[in-house]
């Protein structure tokens, strides 16, 4: 289970620190799963009982797509198949992508590029879901630029799945600051010269603008919403 936490580092003790991009995580750093999904995926399946075990299957079946090397769609359609499911393909695909949008962090993300400070999505992802995120969540729009593991062909903890980012964005990596909920992640770009902080959406905004301020990002970085839906 993802813990909760804001990590600091500890290179900000040394000298300052001068920032010229944020790579942003997704699941858990600016998304999380609906409340509606596992009631979605027990349609789905037909059944209450037996959910978590279905959906261990879907999630093993992720993992192994993550670098896009083979169809995440195919190896559900199987999945289906197995667990002799009532619901049909589409339906189990409406399911898999039942994500909200943290608004706050999205206006967080539009202050920093006002400002000059180029952001970018660093996230695992298959290429079903990688691509809705990109059109219907619309992050093609939010961020510089999007780096899902399945279109660079390797996944992280993978350094050279940051390396590629790197080299991409040239940007010097003591000035990329990463945001991640995973601590091997975090890790693994601070092993390839990275700023890199554990952080979940669980902490809150107060929270993120603290580690941004750390890093001479100050707040406010976002405005109070209400109404508007992931």
């Amino acid at each position: 289970m993802r813990r909760s936490t804001v990590s600091s580092c500890s290179q900000m003790d040394t000298a300052p620190i001068r920032i010229e991009a944020v790579l942003f995580d997704a699941d858990g750093v600016i998304q999380r799963p609906s409340q509606d999904r596992r009631r979605a995926w027990a349609e789905v399946l037909g059944r209450k009982s037996d959910v978590d075990r279905l959906l261990a299957d879907v999630f093993a079946a992720e993992h192994r797509e993550l670098a896009g090397h083979s169809s995440f769609v195919e190896a559900l359609s199987q999945i289906l198949t197995t667990w002799n499911c009532r619901g049909t393909l589409d339906e189990a695909l409406r399911a898999w992508t039942m994500l909200d949008v943290d608004p706050g962090v999205i206006d967080v993300i539009s202050a920093l590029r006002q400002r000059g400070i180029r952001c970018y999505l660093a996230t695992n992802q298959e290429p079903h879901r990688a691509q809705h995120m990109s059109e219907t969540f619309g992050y093609k729009e939010v961020f510089d630029a999007e780096f899902y593991s399945c279109r660079l062909g390797i996944a992280k903890p993978d350094a050279a799945y940051f390396l590629a980012i790197l080299n991409d964005i040239q940007v010097r990596p003591d000035r990329v600051l990463f945001l991640d909920d995973r601590q091997e992640n975090v890790d693994a770009a601070r092993g390839v010269g990275l700023h890199a902080i554990e952080f979940s959406l669980e902490a809150g905004l107060d929270a993120l603008n603290q580690v941004l301020a750390e890093f001479g990002l100050r707040p406010p970085l976002s405005r109070p919403t209400q109404g508007r839906d992931g």
